[in-house]
């Protein structure tokens, strides 16, 4: 039986966790490994280091389709995993709906203000998590500084923001993030954002292409049980700041494959190779996290191949997603006339204004119809009597104009504006004399009943490119 991608990247006390609680779940197993490795990472903020200083924090995001991908289904999962080992700070310290430099800045600054006082000292840790990622892409395109802070805290640097009140500085940012998105919300808010990309703001995070593992029955109940090594590595972290370092042998293994990295990066176009940037640093992240999680501050080269295995997996994960983005077809809208034509020509060529109006569904109402069809020379309005006692209905017909440049009308179909003329006149008047419009022009020439008179010809107006932005403008 062949191995599977998770079966490469599962290492220690996270992977074992993770191995566990797949069966009874209907995620994706690196999904939920994903937003494990999210969620742990940023319980160990400020306390697991590389000897370096720089912060172990992991940002992941699940890519998949609404209700295909099970991404709400990974992350409940993951929930139930560490909720035995750091349930409540995920409780006192998960925010959402940041989408805003100062917001942004605010958030971890109130979180060490509320901490300052407390037994335990200042807690700045934070966590983002965006179960709608896309609704916040799409706000934080109004604040151009947001993407800045957002890199700025991914790398640990101080972050500030001044109000009309007060500076307020968080000198260390101890940040995590956990997120969701669609592959078409991608090719949109990220793929399609070139300024961010190509500034790093992505390249900090790693995206994950998910779907569903399986389908359990209805009534299915998934237990997770507590996994202890988890709960003792969290109380480990917590006791003395932690200092991540290679082994002389996975410090070598490093070494090769940021050489690898970079190597692949270099025959890709910028376009992509912008979002694997941080590749490199990211493998030493997410070993030093599985190497946290088994109490140990010597990275080994085994728990570097499994964190390689994973960022790998995101890069493909990337490649995918961008490739999606640029080969998707786009979306063809029609214009309303184009429209008109189409569902004239379903309905046989004819059709009443109700039926073409259903037909033609929430996207133009009577008035807007009415005023489009002024502007076709191939449809023509006309009223036809119904059986009933009823006001004539106003009917639509395709027609061929330059095969009949002076189309008749029927007999019994006398033109829509002269009917309505002469319900004009029926309606009872004031006692004060009303002077006579003068009759307007038909869509199409038509003659009129025995019994009217004929309207005299007037020059024809030019009508508007878009007379439906004209009638929505009165």
């Amino acid at each position: 039986m062949s191995k599977s991608p998770f079966d490469g990247m599962k290492y220690g006390p996270i992977g074992e966790a993770v191995a566990k609680a797949a069966p009874g779940s209907e995620a994706d197993p690196i999904g939920i490994y994903a937003a494990v490795l999210a969620l742990f990472s940023s319980s160990l903020g400020g306390r697991v280091l590389m000897d370096s200083g720089r912060p172990v924090v992991v940002w992941t995001v699940l890519a998949g389709k609404s209700a295909l991908g099970r991404k709400g289904y990974a992350l409940n999962t993951a929930r139930k995993i560490l909720n035995p080992s750091i349930g409540a700070f995920i409780d006192t310290h998960a925010y959402s709906g940041i989408s805003s430099g100062p917001s942004l800045v605010n958030m971890m600054w109130q979180q060490e203000l509320e901490t300052a006082g407390t037994e335990a000292g200042t807690d700045g840790r934070t966590l983002i998590v965006e179960e709608e990622w896309a609704a916040q892409l799409r706000r934080s395109k109004r604040d151009a500084n947001f993407s800045q802070q957002l890199r700025t805290a991914w790398d640990g640097k101080p972050v500030s923001n001044t109000t009309k009140k007060e500076t307020q500085y968080v000198s260390s940012p101890l940040l995590g993030f956990h997120a969701h998105i669609t592959p078409g919300e991608w090719s949109r808010y990220v793929a399609g954002s070139t300024a961010d990309a190509l500034g790093g703001s992505y390249n900090r995070i790693l995206p994950v292409v998910v779907e569903r593992s399986k389908l359990l029955p209805y009534d299915h109940v998934a237990t997770v049980k507590e996994t202890k090594a988890l709960t003792a590595a969290y109380k480990w972290s917590q006791q003395e700041t932690r200092y991540m370092t290679f082994a002389p042998e996975a410090g070598r293994r490093y070494d090769e494959l940021r050489s690898e990295i970079e190597d692949r990066m270099a025959d890709m176009p910028e376009r992509l190779s912008c979002f694997l940037e941080r590749s490199a640093e990211q493998v030493t992240r997410v070993a030093a996290v599985l190497t946290a999680a088994e109490r140990k501050t010597v990275i080994t080269k085994r728990a570097l191949e499994a964190a390689w295995a994973f960022v790998a997996y995101s890069m493909v994960s990337v490649e995918k997603l961008v490739n999606e983005a640029e080969t998707s077809t786009p979306r063809i809208v029609k214009s309303l006339p184009d429209l008109i034509r189409e569902k004239l020509a379903f309905l046989g060529g004819e059709a009443s204004s109700t039926m073409l109006l259903r037909s033609l569904g929430t996207r133009v109402n009577a008035a807007a119809l009415k005023v489009s069809v002024q502007d076709m020379d191939d449809v023509e309005t006309y009223r036809a009597q119904s059986g009933g006692r009823g006001a004539p209905s106003i009917m639509y017909r395709l027609v061929k104009p330059e095969s009949e440049p002076e189309a008749k009308a029927k007999p019994d179909a006398p033109a829509v504006e002269e009917i309505e003329h002469q319900e004009e006149e029926a309606k009872p008047k004031r006692t004060t004399r009303a002077r006579k419009a003068p009759a307007r022009l038909s869509v199409v020439e038509k003659q009129a009943p025995p019994a009217a008179k004929r309207a005299r010809p007037t020059k024809k107006v030019t009508a508007s490119a878009n007379p439906l932005a004209d009638l929505l403008a009165l």
